[in-house]
């Protein structure tokens, strides 16, 4: 709301709990929608919907922050490409969290034809599947059964470094950021489940959705303050 853009997003909720929750608590309850399926496979129909309407579309997961305004840097970054999508920090594995599709027929083929991959391939982890189109990772041993794509639109990562950053939950070569606390325009903070494998897990479970949006320290809408100078416990959370 303090960037101006929450009457631009649509909230997704894939139960009735959700909904209740949403439409009850937005300023804007209509730009919740109820799904009737809790499935991955939802966010996909709705892009593809959104895109065959003839917008592009941005997705973003429920679990990052905005630290500045992102459009003026996805927007840039999509001059040069059809899709655009965030990754990882110390890999090249696309991170969906973050994903811009423009309004064109290239985008639409792409998502026409991972939606019907998806569906034949019911039990694969939509992000590899996504990855996989886009000829990043082998889905299904290409060099037997053949490439599941037949062409790839144009795209493009955002800036991994210290701009589209994540948090570190279990690799620190993998995952987080590097450079200034003012360079980052979304933090995904990768809480997407409330809970971590303490097995694999650097550090002990840390609730971030209240930090980030239960917190009484925080104004989400004051953009001119940084959220690490409203609270530092924010700070210590970024720079862990």
């Amino acid at each position: 709301e303090g960037f101006n853009l929450l009457r631009k997003f649509i909230f997704s909720c894939q139960d009735k709990a959700s909904y209740s929750i949403c439409s009850e608590n937005h300023k804007y309850p209509d730009l919740c929608v109820q799904g009737t399926i809790a499935s991955a496979y939802s966010k996909y129909t709705a892009m593809t919907a959104i895109l065959h309407a003839g917008f592009g579309v941005l997705y973003l997961d429920f679990d990052v922050i905005f630290m500045q305004d992102p459009l003026p840097y996805i927007f840039k970054r999509a001059e040069e490409a059809e899709i655009v999508i965030s990754r990882d920090f110390g890999s090249r594995c696309i991170n969906t969290g973050v994903t811009y599709l423009k309004a064109h027929p290239d985008s639409v083929d792409f998502m026409e034809r991972l939606l019907i991959w998806l569906w034949h391939h019911p039990y694969e982890f939509c992000q590899k599947a996504f990855a996989g189109l886009l000829g990043v990772e082998d889905l299904t041993r290409n060099s037997l059964h053949g490439k599941p794509f037949v062409k790839i639109p144009r795209w493009k990562m955002l800036d991994h470094v210290n701009q589209f950053v994540t948090s570190t939950i279990y690799d620190k070569n993998a995952q987080g950021w590097t450079g200034e606390l003012e360079n980052i325009v979304i933090y995904h903070f990768l809480d997407g489940l409330g809970g971590v494998d303490e097995n694999v897990a650097i550090g002990a479970y840390k609730n971030l959705n209240a930090l980030f949006f239960d917190n009484p320290t925080l104004n989400l809408t004051d953009v001119a303050t940084p959220l690490w100078e409203q609270d530092p416990l924010v700070k210590e959370q970024l720079e862990w």
